[in-house]
């Protein structure tokens, strides 16, 4: 089997504790190339993971014609032009989360790749969690019937990436919570409920702790080797969003780095023949069968790499053809009910209709 080589742009903590090691433990997948900015990091990382070649500007990483596939692990204002880029180089591309700030501007990758014919992967790597692919059995099984509500967040006490570094720069992250984690609530929420049409979304964002904050301690420290941190923090510490659709489901999402509160991470579903709920207790679903209230707990499997676990898939996709979990439309979806947010929140929390953006 050949192998698919691989090059990746940018060298910061989601490379060295995702997808470098992501791609080195999945068979058949080869890394030849890594660029990054930071020639100190660049040096380091190549040297840590026995990659041979080591750009500064990503353009002669693309140059690379033996490159089947690239990586994407910049800050979120770069992610539509790399990834643009890529496509048009004749690269698969996977892109971190959150792909993009602007809807338009996920329009623009995924007229790219279909322009291409290669494949352009968005990194949801909580899609392959193992509650979550017991939960799409049950759903796809018709368990659930109708979802007409969820809700779910990812909440902590301390917890702001890289303080003072491109995380909390707006110019360069497009806002803090809602963008970094809050993305992976929505996008599983969305992912399981079918991916119904956005109609409305209301938002609110706070920043409570802009005079007290504290490091969340991600990027590990090891992995920000020659960073220069101008010390800006102007994003959220905490939002929340509120989701109409088109089939009159509705979803509730909530972010928070920072906050006197309980840390949590949940998920919870409304069906009309059954629901779920995912937190720190596991996950349990609540039926009804003979006539009965019935809860399971069903057994989920925890223990493998769900970045792993996506990169398998991704290459799959690419030897076999077929189309990645993460469909364009819903890549889409995710980054404009996410920009609606941000704009509703501008606007003192009024509705944003998905067709104005």
């Amino acid at each position: 089997m050949k192998p698919i080589r691989v090059g990746v742009i940018g060298a910061g903590g989601i490379a060295q504790h995702g997808h470098l090691p992501g791609y080195l433990n999945t068979p058949g997948i080869e890394i030849i190339a890594i660029a990054d900015i930071n020639e100190k990091k660049l040096a380091h990382v190549a040297n840590r993971f026995g990659v041979p070649r080591q750009f500064v500007d990503y353009h002669d990483l693309l140059e690379q014609d033996d490159i089947d596939l690239v990586s994407v692990c910049t800050p979120n204002y770069l992610h539509r032009e790399m990834s643009v880029n890529a496509l048009k180089a004749g690269k698969h591309v996977l892109c971190e989360k959150p792909v993009v700030v602007k809807g338009k501007d996920a329009e623009a990758i995924i007229a790219a790749a279909e322009a291409s014919g290669k494949i352009f992967m968005g990194a949801f790597c909580q899609r392959f969690s193992g509650a979550s692919q017991v939960l799409k059995r049950f759903i796809d099984d018709g368990r659930f019937g109708d979802i007409y509500y969820v809700k779910g967040g990812y909440i902590r006490r301390r917890g702001i990436p890289g303080l003072g570094g491109w995380f909390t720069t707006k110019a360069k992250s497009g806002g803090g919570c809602m963008l970094d984690i809050g993305v992976h609530a929505l996008d599983r929420m969305y992912y399981l409920m079918g991916a119904p049409e956005p109609v409305a979304v209301s938002g609110t964002t706070f920043q409570a702790f802009q005079d007290n904050a504290i490091d969340g301690g991600w990027p590990p420290l090891d992995t920000r080797i020659g960073d220069v941190f101008p010390g800006i923090n102007d994003v959220e510490d905490m939002a929340s969003g509120y989701v109409r659709f088109a089939n009159g489901a509705t979803l509730l999402v909530e972010a928070s780095w920072a906050g006197n509160c309980e840390p949590n991470t949940y998920m919870q579903l409304f069906g009309t023949k059954a629901g779920a709920l995912e937190d720190s207790r596991g996950l349990r679903i609540f039926g009804e069968e003979a006539g009965n209230l019935l809860d399971i707990e069903p057994q989920v499997d925890t223990k493998f790499n769900i970045i792993q676990a996506e990169i398998a898939h991704l290459a799959d996709c690419i030897r076999s053809g077929k189309k990645p979990l993460t469909k364009p439309q819903e890549i889409i979806n995710v980054a404009k009910i996410i920009e609606a947010v941000y704009k509703s929140a501008e606007n003192g929390g009024k509705q944003v209709l998905i067709a104005d953006l």
